[in-house]
Parts: structure tokens; sequence; C-alpha cells
């Protein structure tokens, strides 16, 4: 048995007692940091976390060793500038710039192109290679007219590692083209292909050696003294070094003494944190070294953990990019995903969720940034964090996220501030609670659409406060909580709604009422005014796929002959008949049959159907018995209704759940889809609630195209719409490239192909629709098919304007090899090149020139695409 010394333990712990707990010092230190000539910026965060609970005195033991001249802006300084002697010019030979031939190379073996001290370049030299990371502001910056890094620049950097043994070094500066101004369309495409490469690269690195003007400028190799120094300095604001840091094999921070290996910065502040609080570090620990330990350990990498989306975030919520781009482009190779040139923040954004669901329905608290254009429930970059709780995951559902939370409804708004709500909860008193809701900067300056509409919803009884825990007030809490405004989704009884914005909401009364109950957050941004996205597609996605759904049984001991149907009791419902209407409806409006069919009783329903019940009877919500029993996927009830005579296209108008047929598409199941064929389901039209079995077939994750076969081989016409919609836009706009070829080829009917091109007078032919999803498989089928490529719709654009507009020129070049003029106009005289400008598409505007667009083609007022948007780089 092992022994333990009971002394030192007791008198560690009577230690432990007796120490004096720090208070939070953040106004002291801010004021600090700013007298020292740290950004406004860092000094708030820093003063917030890192180092709320650092004294003065101990911040000048820090800054004691900083080597800087007085009264100097710290953000100001540069780690490397071009020393100005005799031979140092501005002529091509003073830069060192790769061919693009060595370029290439390197894109073909996705390797590490590095250079020397003499300026020559090599792909994967034999004797490895370290990487660069650094604030390309700071002096190693890719020159703005592409020409290469400046020969001093590379001697001063090798002047500082060559002592440590280093022959070669990767850096972005070189190895990725630069100057973006100066790129053309060839280069473009290179860069992107680089930049799926640099996390093979980071992790391949010998090391990676970090310069930070102010590191560089400080005279010690205290790990605690240079993590200071991170933290106050810009190397630590960027997304780019996130990345760098992340993937890190091993990692050296160079000071002005000396190299300090960044894991032995890691293992030191862990260890003071441990002594300082050994059980309590990793929570709200007040001491100096929890806080700045855990925010260097996050950056450290962890093969073990590996790296979410999650993660990321935090890790760059208050980082900043040049190129606002970055905020999301940055973010691809750390989670290793391939990153492709055309992409704007929001699509690149909204690749990222798709691919991590999980880790991205974990963000829905991340409060400062606006909300996303798609999922609207996520923040827009990660940037801009101000609070932020990481939850525990919902379920991605096709429509929205579900999830459990607390709701609470708002009664009315109080007082509107210029950052704030005052809002009135409901209460479990005749009086409501009061709480303040600190709406962020960014909603407030660039998102008040959302605002209003959070007001209007409140007006009309919508709105409502959702959030991961309770208000009440407690004495232990330092933070605010944070929580969503959300509209109620009013075209169904369930609990969906949009999400306005995020709130930090402030403590209120114990008695506010507060249920914890599920809600599907709706995928589209409330706000959103484009085609594919906003309210209106929330109604039309809800009215396409929705079902009957049964609602709960409830209590049936008033309606015995109903109970003895659900729980399949032959004997208690031969007796019952004899005493008991057998079409008597509870208040859902069900039979006793409806009741058996939902509850897949077939005993009951056998009997029930013998006694004369009515076979095709609605309930409330216009679901038979049949449509029940569908939804349900009771096969056997349904072969047993069919051959009893249930009208297989009967279904309600009013309610418009649809037919028997529709509702078995929906459930993506063939058996019932072919058994309810097999008995004459009608899949050539529309039901008497307007849909078709087509549409239903096309749409939705992971659906079986079998259907589509079938209904095609049961006669289903392609070409007739359904609520203004042909199931070839549905497919087109969906995503499924196999539908959309099983649509237009149509083998088992081929007399009844899908027209691309038919015109219904509304809406948008599929071609729009593959355009505007991005979908180049889609896009790829419908020109197969024989789209038309310069068609000019009813707004006046072209499909190459779309294309346009969207940036993707992989698009762009398969709509040019089937014809697409370059340079035809459409509204307002707007040629596609006018319209890459206006919707800031950079590259496909590089490929448009480079594929032969005119660039002197002018618009109704005679202007050039560069003269409509001032500024506008190429």
């Amino acid at each position: 048995m092992a022994s333990y010394d009971l002394t030192t333990i007791m008198n560690e712990l009577q230690a432990l007692q007796r120490r004096e707990a720090r208070q939070p010092n953040n106004r002291a230190v801010k004021r600090y940091l700013l007298n020292k000539g740290v950004p406004k910026a860092i000094a708030q965060s820093n003063s917030m976390n890192e180092l709320c609970y650092w004294t003065e005195k101990e911040l000048d033991e820090v800054f004691d060793n900083l080597v800087v001249a007085r009264d100097v802006s710290l953000d100001q300084l540069v780690s490397f500038t071009i020393r100005h002697t005799q031979g140092n010019g501005e002529h091509a030979t003073d830069f060192v710039k790769p061919s693009f031939e060595e370029i290439q190379e390197s894109v073909d073996k996705m390797g590490a192109l590095c250079v020397n001290r003499s300026g020559k370049f090599c792909t994967n030299p034999a004797g490895g290679f370290v990487a660069l990371s650094h604030v390309w502001s700071q002096g190693l910056g890719a020159d703005d007219d592409n020409r290469g890094l400046h020969r001093d620049l590379l001697y001063q950097v090798f002047d500082k590692i060559e002592p440590l043994g280093i022959k070669w070094v990767w850096t972005d500066s070189l190895a990725i083209p630069g100057g973006k101004r100066a790129l053309n369309f060839l280069e473009e495409e290179t860069k992107s292909t680089l930049i799926n490469a640099m996390a093979k690269i980071y992790r391949e690195a010998r090391m990676v050696l970090i310069f930070d003007a102010l590191c560089l400028r400080l005279n010690s190799t205290d790990p605690v003294q240079v993590a200071i120094m991170l933290s106050l300095g810009n190397w630590l604001t960027r997304m780019w070094t996130y990345q760098e840091i992340k993937l890190a094999n091993m990692a050296v921070v160079l000071t002005k003494k000396g190299p300090v290996s960044f894991s032995a910065i890691c293992r030191h502040l862990k260890d003071k944190a441990v002594a300082e609080f050994p059980l309590e570090w990793k929570g709200d620990a007040r001491g100096k070294y929890p806080s700045i330990a855990k925010t260097f350990l996050r950056l450290q990498r962890n093969d073990e953990v590996g790296i979410s989306l999650s993660d990321v975030a935090i890790g760059c919520g208050y980082r900043e990019a040049w190129d606002k781009l970055d905020y999301a482009r940055a973010i691809f190779p750390t989670l290793n995903i391939e990153w492709k040139p055309h992409y704007s923040i929001t699509q690149a954004m909204r690749k990222l969720y798709s691919i991590q669901r999980r880790h991205a329905s974990r963000l829905v608290l991340f409060h400062g940034p606006l909300r996303a254009s798609y999922p609207g429930w996520a923040p827009a970059v990660f940037n801009g964090l101000k609070d932020c709780k990481i939850i525990e995951p919902g379920s991605w559902k096709l429509r929205g996220l579900q999830r459990a939370w607390l709701t609470t409804k708002v009664k009315f708004i109080c007082e509107r501030g210029a950052d704030r709500f005052y809002l009135a909860l409901e209460s479990d008193h005749a009086a409501q609670c009061q709480s303040v809701a600190v709406i962020s900067e960014q909603t407030v300056r660039h998102a008040s659409e959302s605002i209003e509409l959070f007001e209007k919803a409140v007006r009309e009884g919508n709105g409502y406060l959702l959030t991961d825990e309770r208000l009440d007030v407690q004495e232990d809490r330092r933070f605010s909580i944070v929580g969503l405004l959300v509209e109620k989704f009013t075209l169904t009884d369930d609990q969906e709604a949009w999400v306005c914005l995020t709130v930090a909401v402030g403590q209120t009364e114990k008695h506010y009422k507060a249920e914890r109950s599920d809600w599907l957050l709706l995928h589209e941004n409330p706000t959103s005014r484009d085609s594919m996205n906003g309210k209106g597609m929330s109604e039309l996605s809800y009215k396409l796929l929705h079902t009957a759904r049964p609602s709960p049984s409830g209590d049936l001991s008033e309606y015995p002959l109903h109970r003895a149907a659900q729980e399949d009791d032959e004997e208690w419902c031969r007796a019952l008949l004899a005493v008991v209407d057998c079409n008597a409806t509870d208040p859902r409006g069900w039979t006793p049959l409806q009741v058996a069919a939902a509850s897949d009783s077939r005993k009951a329903a056998e009997i029930l159907i013998e006694a004369g019940a009515e076979k095709d009877a609605f309930d409330c919500a216009g679901s038979s018995a049949l449509i029940l029993a569908v939804d349900n996927i009771h096969a056997d009830m349904v072969l047993l209704l069919c051959e009893a005579g249930a009208n297989v296209n009967a279904c309600c108008r009013d309610e418009g759940f649809g037919s028997a047929l529709v509702v078995a598409v929906r459930r993506n199941d063939l058996e019932l889809v072919s058994l309810l064929l097999a008995f004459g389901a009608d899949a050539t039209g529309v039901d008497a609630a307007g849909w078709g079995p087509l549409h239903a077939a096309v749409i939705g994750e992971d659906k079986d195209e079998r259907i589509v076969d079938a209904l095609l081989e049961a006669g289903a016409d392609p070409n007739v719409p359904s609520h203004g919609l042909l199931p070839l836009s549905l497919a087109a706009q969906q995503g499924s490239a196999s539908s959309v070829v099983r649509l237009l080829r149509n083998e088992t009917n081929p007399q009844k192909k899908a027209l691309p091109n038919l015109d219904l007078g509304h809406g948008h032919p599929p071609l729009y629709h593959a355009i505007k999803l991005g979908s180049l498989a889609n896009v790829n089928a419908l020109l197969e098919g024989d789209a038309q490529t310069n068609d000019e719709y009813r707004d006046g654009w072209t499909p190459m304007m779309i294309a346009a507009k969207e940036g993707d020129h992989e698009i762009g070049k398969a709509l040019s090899s089937r014809g697409a003029s370059l340079d035809k106009s459409g509204a307002d005289g707007l040629a596609p090149l006018h319209v890459a400008a206006m919707s800031g598409s950079r590259v496909f505007y590089k490929w448009l020139i480079a594929a032969g667009a005119n660039p002197g083609v002018r618009d109704n007022r005679g202007r050039t695409a560069r003269e409509l948007v001032d500024g506008f780089e190429v």
C-alpha cells in the first residue's frame, strides 16, 4: 500500500486556504497597457482575459525588458525593414522571386518551395526546411506589385536564423503568388492550389519560426515574458498565424536575447497555473496564470484531440485580417478542407458549416458577429467575438437545427437603447420580469433590419428569448448569458423559428418563466433577399417537406373505442361497436380507424372496416387513415387499407399535406411508393392539394433516386408544375445531379423528358437555380440536356451574368464551352464584366479577361466595368 505524508498534504491545503484571492484588475491593466502604446483592441482583450489579475508592478517587470523608444505605438513596430544603403534600390535585381516554372513544380509536387540565403529556390530540399510565421505588415509581406521579396530582407532573416543551423526557408510571401492587384488568372488559380498545400507544408516543416516585432525587441527568454509579448503583439491577432501555429510540429519564438520553444512556453504556463490553482485552473480561476495558460495551450498542436470548428472559432474570435476574405480562407488549411478561388466569405463559411455540422451546431451562442446568410443561426465570421458559450451540439435537420432551449416569451419591449433592449419577459406571477439584452456593435452598425424584425415579431406576439441556462440572479456569476432573440415561424404549430440576433442577457427575477423545449432553428436568414434564402424559402421548404405527422395520442379514457383500437384489443373493439359509433371522432378529428392506422393495429382495423368505418375520413389536420399509415411507414396496414378499398388518391385540399403517394415519397420509402402505385395511385400530375410526387422525390438529403424512376415509369410528367415550380427546377436547386439527369433522360418514357428551357411565365428556369446553388454537376447536366446559355430571363439577366455574380469561374467555363457569350449585355446594359466588378468577383473578372471578354464594353450609361465600380481592383 502506498504511503502518504498527511502532514505535507494538510500544510498545502492550509496554505491554499490562506492564499489571498486576486481581484479583477482589468481597468487598471487596460489603462497601463494603453499608456505603454498597446493598441486599444489588444489592451481591452488582454485586460479582460490573459492579464485580468495582473498588477502594474508585475507588468513593469516584463516591460523593463522591452527595448523600444519611448512614446512609440507598439502596433506600428516592424520586424524587418529595408536598409537603404548604397546598392539597395528598387530595381528588379534587388528582389528575390521564384520563376513561374519553379512555382508550378511545387504545385505539381504539392511541396514546399523554399529559398536559401543566396536566393536560390528548391522544392522539398533534401535537408529539410523551416517555415516562417509572421505578420505581413511587419516587413516580410509580399510586394504589392508582385516583384517578390527584397534581397536585403532575405539577408536579415538569415542573419537571425543561420545560428540555428537553418539553410532553407519556406515563406508564403515567396512560395505563393502575392500582390493581389498584379496577379493574372493563372496565378490566381495557382495561388488557390498552394493554399490547399499549406497544411501539409506546416506539418512537415522541421520547425515553424515565429517573428513578432515585440518579441524581437524583448531582451529576455523567460517563457512567461515571451507569452505576454506575444499576447500584446500583432502576431496573435492575425487569422493566418492561427493555422500556422496550430499545425506546427515544433515552433520557436525568436527574441532579442535568443530563441524560445513554444512548447516550453505552454509547459511553463501550465505548471504556473497548476501551482496556483491545482484543481480549478481549467475553469474560471482568479489567478495570474490560468487564463494566459489556457490561451496558449489552445494554440498548441494536439494530434490526439485534433482540430474542430469550435476550436477554430474560439481561437480566431479576436483575430483580424487585412483581406476580409481571409476571415474564412485562413480556416480551410487548418481543417484540411479544399479552398476554391471563387469562394466569397458567405460561400466559404457555408461550406465550413456544411462539412462540420456537429461542431457548427455548438456555435449558435457565438455573440458579436452578424448572423450568417446560411445557416442563419450561425455566426457570419468568427472575428468580433464578444461573449460565447460552446454548447452541446444539436441535430442538423434538412430545414433547420433541432435542439432544446430554455424558452421565454418576450411580452413586450419596455425600452430600446442604442445598443440594447429592455425586455419584459413572461413570468409565473402576474407582473412580468425584466431583463436587459445587449446587442453587439457589429449588429447595431450593420444589421438594423434584424433588430427591427425582432421588434415587429414581439409586437405580433411571436418574439421569444432562447437561452441554454437560466437568468436567475446568482451572486457568483461574473459574465452575461448569451441568448437568441427569435421570431416564431407561424405556418406550423411546432416550435420553429428564425434567429434574428444574439444578445448578452442580464439577470432577472427567479419567477420568470423558462421551460426547456425543442426548437427547430430554421437554416434561412430571415433578412436575406436572395431568391434561394430568406423567409420565402423557409415557407416553400416547409410546404414541400412537411407531412401529416400524427399528434400525440393524449388521454383516450373518454373515447373507449379509440383506446381499444390503439391497443389492438379485438374483443374490446367488438364489444364497444355494439354501443359506440364506429366513426365517432376525438378532439383531433380522429376516428377509431385512424387511431388503428397510426398505431399499426391491424386486427382492430379489420374489425372497424367490417363494421362500416369510413376509410377516407379526414381529421382536423387533413390526414386520412391511409395517410397516417403511410406516414408512420406501416406497410402491412397500408396494404390492408388499400385492399379494403381506401381511396389512394384522396387528400384534403384545405390542409394540403398531399396524397398518400406524396407522403410516401416524402418518407423516402420505395416499398410504400411501389405499393400505392400498384393500387392505382396517380403519379401523372398533382393531387388535390397541388403537390406532385415528382417534386417530393427530387428534394431532400439521401433520397432513394429509384423513386424518381418508379414515378416516371408510372407516367409522372416532369413538365407539370406544382405551386409554380417544375421538378427539374427543384432538383437543380437542391443539388441532386442524379435526379436532374434522370428527369432529363426519362429512359422509361422518352416522350416525356423534362424540358430544361420550359417557360412558365414566372420564376426562373432550372439553369438559373443550378448556377445560384453553385452546383457545377447540375449545370453540366442541364447543359448536356440542351439548356440555353444565352437566354435573357425576365429580370434581364443572362446565365453568364448570374455566374459572374456568384463568382464561380468553373461554371463560367462550362457555360462558355456551350456557347455562352462573354460580352452579351442584359439589364441596364450590364455585361458579365460589369456584374463581376459590382459583386467583387475578382477571380471571375480575371477569367473573363483571360477568356477574351472585351474590357471596353459599356453599360447603358457608357461606363466600363472598372469605371462602374470605383476602386475595383483586379
